[in-house]
């Protein structure tokens, strides 16, 4: 990480440095792991850091953060402020202010990750870059992805999650974004946000921030909430700075031809740079959209349509998202990472181009509120000719399985699913099992016991 004194730091969280002044060059909130760092003790439902800041000087610790006394006199520096979680933000904000660095960020009902993969992938051609680890997209997540810059960092990729309102504004405080985008803004976390109303207002504070800087913000002319946006921003949209991507005519970054295969998707494009073709190592046609929004990030950040296909064309699939497994009695399609509507209904348009027998393994979504019951009962209808059978896990899936009538099955449990499954593949009918599901209804674990029950010759 870029260094800074720690009474910058102190300055920033409007406070002071009980002891002497030193140069941070390392943070950690893990006092198991802070040799020669500043440890900033975090609170959370389970869990206090405050209980292991001895812990931590005695594991190497230089300075500490802290959001009450500590009682005794301390061997290292320490600053105390209200808010620890909050001078997490504020050391990765620091950080991020003395690099050069130019930074995307992005949100998104489903498909953030992969967009981050894809923007990674091509800035990566052109230099230097940094991007979230996995789905670390939170309040702390995020400060941890702004440690990482360096200072001959080019380029940041920051995913911003949120399953609330103002989730995404407190990290914008951080990330401070050149350009940021919207996926999309789909049936995931209602609970939380309150609304399909509150998902639109939680994923615009993205582009409140980046446009009250001067930044670009980009958004997808394919969703219902487009001429919304054309309406809240139409002073951004008049002086161009807000960027559009999607299959609409109205989008800067055009999907112009595309084909799908169980193998891949080959697509063209239409962008500001010139047009390109490409064909992306990852199925389904909903991964189109996700390569568009990634060459508009990718766009604002200066990179060329060459940069763009390099980056794109080198891209794998991610853990967990639509990973194909071949057997010989049967084709495993890991898409257990997580769930939401729109994207059990991409997988499922996936799930139809592969031969039958075509079944969904289908585990609860969850955080949707009152729109729970529906939206499963949805799913249902909506695999109705995309798959043959569906096997459900969960008391809410009971409606997709009803919904989907014929060939819709509940079970009690994991283990009774997998033992079922066990049995059809004995059956010597070439079966393909779709897994999908909330996270939180550990779908990777039937995923890996599915996994086990094949053959490769």
């Amino acid at each position: 990480m870029i260094e800074f004194k720690l009474s910058e730091l102190a300055a920033a969280s409007q406070t002071g440095v009980q002891g002497s002044d030193l140069t941070v060059t390392r943070v950690s909130t893990d006092s198991r792991n802070c040799q020669g760092a500043l440890f900033i003790a975090l609170k959370g439902e389970r869990f206090d850091g405050h209980d292991y800041v001895d812990s931590a000087v005695r594991g190497g610790a230089v300075a500490l953060g802290v959001s009450r006394p500590l009682g005794t006199a301390c061997a290292v520096p320490v600053i105390e402020c209200q808010d620890t979680q909050r001078l997490l933000g504020l050391s990765g904000l620091l950080v991020r202010q003395k690099c050069p660095a130019k930074v995307a960020a992005l949100t998104g009902s489903c498909g953030k990750t992969t967009v981050k993969e894809l923007t990674c992938a091509i800035l990566s051609t052109l230099g230097p870059t940094v991007a979230t680890v996995g789905n670390f997209n939170n309040d702390v997540g995020v400060p941890l992805t702004l440690l990482r810059l360096q200072q001959d960092t080019q380029y940041a990729v920051i995913e911003q999650g949120a399953s609330h309102l103002r989730d995404i504004a407190r990290t914008c405080e951080f990330v401070r974004s050149d350009c940021a985008l919207i996926n999309n803004a789909g049936a995931a976390h209602i609970e939380g946000f309150g609304s399909r109303e509150g998902v639109y207002r939680g994923k615009s504070e993205i582009l409140d921030d980046v446009l009250s800087r001067g930044g670009t913000g980009i958004v997808p002319t394919d969703s219902p909430w487009y001429e919304r946006w054309l309406s809240d921003y139409a002073s951004a949209f008049s002086q161009g700075r807000m960027l559009t991507f999607g299959r609409s005519e109205r989008a800067q970054v055009r999907v112009l031809d595309e084909s799908s295969d169980p193998k891949g998707v080959s697509f063209t494009l239409k962008t500001p740079a010139g047009e390109l073709s490409a064909r992306l190592n990852l199925i389904g046609a909903h991964n189109v959209l996700n390569a568009a929004a990634a060459c508009a990030l990718s766009l604002c950040c200066g990179a060329d349509t060459a940069a763009m296909r390099q980056g794109l064309e080198s891209s794998r699939s991610l853990s967990g998202r639509l990973v194909v497994e071949e057997f010989d009695d049967f084709t495993l399609i890991d898409d257990a990472y997580n769930a939401s509507f729109n994207a059990v209904q991409s997988a499922l348009d996936v799930l139809s181009l592969m031969n039958p027998k075509r079944v969904l393994v289908f585990g609860d979504m969850g955080e949707l509120g009152e729109e729970a019951l529906s939206l499963h009962r949805q799913v249902g209808e909506y695999a109705r000719g995309r798959c043959d059978e569906v096997w459900g896990i969960g008391p809410l899936c009971e409606e997709t399985c009803r919904a989907f009538g014929t060939g819709g099955r509940h079970f009690k449990n994991a283990a009774d699913l997998v033992q079922y499954a066990q049995t059809r593949i004995g059956e010597h009918t070439h079966l393909t099992l779709l897994v999908k599901g909330s996270h939180a209804m550990h779908m990777d674990e039937i995923c890996r016991d599915l996994g086990r029950l094949g053959v490769r010759s």
